[in-house]
């Protein structure tokens, strides 16, 4: 398969979705991923800070898919299974020890490794990636509701013990999108079906009773987790949620 993304490297910027937002308006050709060392005004879904000190995974990728809009809702949960694969093969992690959080997170029993955005901007998508590799040298309080937790801590292959954080966190980031830029291709052509199994078996929702909010934190539905269904939207009692922030209960 040849290799249709081109990497951009970034010390401190504002935001790398702000870099890959600007070349959309732009016109640029898909396939440009802008991966920075630290964020001054990092953000994740729904417009969240994300905090991102020198030492995290801070990338992001720009995306004209040719397909359907009724499918586009269902790219986050692929670049969620991308990033988890990518983060049990990098560090060597047992695969029942990762999971994704509806829709796009990546957690573990430690706590959040990964988060994900995805905008419609410009005529195309801004995909951010975030992930959580080393702690930082002046860890900060915890921003939100998510406890962090870092890939090199948890990792079981010796990449704990490589002393240059740069280019562990490089090798993070080309393991995160080989992986994903695979699986890309494969869901351009055949849809999300093919990853609803591999969702609902890594899925740290299944069997939970959540409550799902909105955007101002109103409860709009509570049930059991019953699975993801193949237009990415979360079954709740075997109703469909298309959007929202779910919290066990």
């Amino acid at each position: 398969m040849s290799c249709m993304y081109r990497i951009e490297r970034y010390g401190t910027v504002t935001s790398t979705n702000e870099l890959v937002k600007r070349a959309l308006e732009q016109g640029s050709d898909e396939g440009l991923v802008c991966r920075a060392t630290e964020q001054s005004g990092g953000y994740g879904r729904q417009g969240r800070t994300w905090s991102s000190p020198y030492g995290g995974l801070y990338q992001s990728i720009l995306l004209r898919p040719a397909v359907p809009t009724e499918q586009l809702p269902t790219l986050g949960l692929v670049v969620a299974l991308s990033v988890r694969r990518a983060l049990l093969g990098a560090g060597a992690l047992m695969s029942d020890t990762v999971q994704v959080k509806w829709p796009n997170d990546v957690v573990c029993d430690a706590g959040k490794l990964a988060g994900i955005s995805v905008e419609s901007h410009g005529g195309g998508v801004c995909v951010g990636i975030g992930v959580n590799v080393w702690r930082p040298a002046d860890e900060r309080p915890i921003e939100g509701k998510n406890t962090p937790a870092y890939l090199t801590e948890l990792a079981r292959n010796g990449l704990e013990r490589e002393q240059d954080v740069q280019v562990v966190v490089d090798f993070v980031g080309d393991e995160v999108m080989d992986v994903f830029w695979r699986r890309y291709l494969q869901w351009q052509r055949e849809g999300f079906v093919p990853f609803v199994d591999e969702f609902n078996a890594c899925s740290a929702l299944a069997g939970k009773h959540v409550e799902i909010a909105d955007r101002n934190g109103t409860v709009v539905k509570t049930g059991i987790v019953t699975g993801v269904n193949v237009d990415g939207s979360l079954l709740v009692d075997g109703s469909p949620v298309s959007s929202g922030e779910a919290h066990i209960l």
